[in-house]
């Protein structure tokens, strides 16, 4: 029993090879696009001009989540 060949570029290429090269390829652009699993828990920067904008901004945030965990 004799397996498929493609001829590409001249070459014959067998067909269980374009196959594991289909599906790695499928599976490397899957991987590259996939969005990772960051944790929700995590804040982004603040990004203040002075200290005294920051040491508002960080109190602020801290006043909304200490009222939104009264409610």
């Amino acid at each position: 029993m004799t397996g498929g060949f493609y001829t590409i570029a001249g070459r014959k290429i067998p067909t269980h090879k374009l196959a594991i090269g289909m599906l790695v390829t499928y599976g490397t652009i899957l991987t590259a696009i996939w969005p990772s699993k960051t944790d929700p828990k995590t804040a982004p920067p603040i990004k203040a001009s002075s200290d005294e904008e920051f040491k508002f901004i960080e109190n602020f945030i801290k006043e909304a989540e200490a009222s939104d965990s009264k409610h």
